[in-house]
């Protein structure tokens, strides 16, 4: 038998067909005539089936099959397209002159990230997000990676909200009202280093998982959206370093680990000194332990925002929400926004506890929380996050679910303005050439602003495989506002496809 299915997997492997799935047909028909001939048992054939596959499949993952081209098995691809309704609603209680105004269904708020913008008191509107990747195995060591996107160009959204009359390349959409398209554009792009046993030998059991990204990439650190939208792909240099796994006493297995990155913000010939984030991040997760199958994931980050104090904030005109503490708008600043009035040297401290079960029964669940404190203000510098969730942390398969709940609350100056959530609203100030920004702080809706507090609930729900079903609500105020604002609500309904 062992015998037989060594042979069936060589004439599989030198079919001259080129793909899987046809080699797949070949196999069946030689295993079928098989079975007429009484060589094989229909059990028997049914094994020998399964088992090749298995085979097969082992052999292209590594890379090692004869039969389907050697570029095919270097690189992997996929993308998903996402349809959002989204309603926006709350009520601005006062113009930039301090009238009253912003009466139900009005709109007569001036936004102060774009001259002459008006804020009504509701919105609805539609977004699409379509992406698609491609990344390739270089070579033993080294992974190359490009994901292209059509939407806004916002460091924190690829949405195209249809039928937006935003500028190309703006934060809330592109020019696509009267079915105009949009553009697309390369959302990543990066090359990837890694530290393989085979190449360091007896030193890589230490180094083994030891990684270099360079370009533009995902988030290298252990984040919440109290600090990073998970959409911003920084770009720079970044290293990440996991340790093997440290056992003390009867204390669970251990992993430390450690991520660092340097990137760009703003490189201009006016600076003499460019604007740059340095993050540094060390922490420690343990292996499942417990009763409750609980993994627990502490760590604690440092992020220096250098370089930005007294910057013009046109730097991120297209995508600050205009929240933090500026200098005065007298000063000339283009677009009303003014200069940083501080620096930004940001401690944050993360906590995580996911539990599988309750005793015998399965029961996933957690608990997760985050605190961050900018040094470098003198007041309204501080941010926090508590959370919990029931049901699977990630949902995959159909059927599966997750009901989260947290409650957020963020300073105008405990990070840039540039950096929280998009979807998750702050509060700023009115600008105009007579009035000082920051004055009154009166409390005008922005999204993904500071100076705002709230609550954020969420349902998951996998329909079909690579198909899920999200519903998303916010609840936000201001912390700070000499004018009454309203509460301002918003909810996102999610059909999600992966592919």
């Amino acid at each position: 038998m062992k015998r037989l299915l060594l042979i069936l997997c060589l004439v599989v492997s030198f079919v001259p067909i080129g793909g899987a799935q046809a080699l797949a047909g070949e196999m069946d028909i030689l295993v079928q005539k098989l079975v007429e001939k009484n060589v094989l048992t229909p059990s028997e054939a049914q094994i020998v089936v399964d088992e090749t596959k298995v085979q097969v499949a082992k052999e292209l993952a590594n890379g090692e099959s004869l039969s389907v081209p050697d570029w095919t098995q270097r690189i992997k691809w996929g993308g998903d397209v996402r349809f959002r309704t989204q309603e926006d609603w709350g009520k601005a209680r006062s113009d930039y002159n301090g009238n009253a105004g912003g009466s139900a269904g009005t709109a007569t708020i001036t936004n102060p990230g774009s001259t002459g913008t008006l804020l009504a008191d509701q919105r609805l509107r539609e977004r699409v997000r379509g992406r698609f990747y491609m990344e390739g195995k270089v070579n033993d060591f080294t992974t190359a990676a490009v994901r292209i996107a059509g939407g806004a160009s916002s460091n924190r959204s690829t949405n195209d909200t249809l039928g937006s009359t935003s500028t190309p390349g703006g934060s809330s959409g592109l020019t696509s009202n009267y079915f105009e398209k949009a553009p697309v554009f390369f959302d990543y792009y990066y090359i990837k280093f890694e530290a393989p046993r085979e190449v360091i030998r007896d030193y890589g059991k230490y180094f083994n998982d030891f990684k270099l990204w360079l370009g533009r990439f995902p988030i290298p650190f252990n984040y919440s959206e109290l600090v990073w939208d998970p959409d911003t792909n920084p770009s720079g240099i970044a290293v990440q370093y996991v340790s093997p796994d440290i056992k003390i006493g009867a204390l669970p297995s251990t992993n430390i680990y450690g991520n660092l990155g340097m990137f760009w913000l703003d490189e201009s010939a006016s600076y003499s000194a460019d604007p740059m984030l340095f993050g540094y991040q060390v922490g420690a997760k343990t292996e499942t332990f417990g009763p409750f199958g609980s993994v627990l994931d502490i760590s604690t980050a440092f992020y220096d925002f250098a370089n930005m104090q007294d910057k013009n904030s046109t730097i991120n005109s297209s995508s600050s929400a205009g929240t933090n503490t500026r200098m005065w708008a007298q000063n000339g600043d283009a677009g009303g926004f003014g200069n940083y009035r501080y620096e930004y040297n940001v401690f944050d401290v993360l906590l995580s506890l996911d539990n599988s079960k309750i005793m015998d029964f399965e029961f996933p669940h957690g608990f997760y929380a985050d605190f961050i404190h900018n040094t470098a203000a003198p007041s309204e510098n501080n941010g926090a996050l508590i959370g919990a969730y029931i049901g699977k942390k990630k949902i995959k398969n159909p059927g599966d679910w997750k009901v989260r709940g947290e409650w957020r609350y963020i300073e105008r100056d405990s990070v840039p303005d540039f950096m929280p959530d998009s979807d998750f609203y702050g509060f700023g100030t009115f600008t105009s050439s007579t009035v000082a920004l920051n004055a009154g702080n009166n409390g005008l809706p922005a999204e993904g602003g500071t100076n705002g507090k709230g609550i954020n609930l969420a349902l998951e729900y996998q329909l079909f495989k690579n198909t899920a079903l999200n519903f998303e609500y916010y609840w936000m105020e201001p912390i700070e506002s000499w004018d009454k604002t309203d509460p301002w609500n918003e909810l996102q309904i999610d059909v999600i496809t992966k592919f």
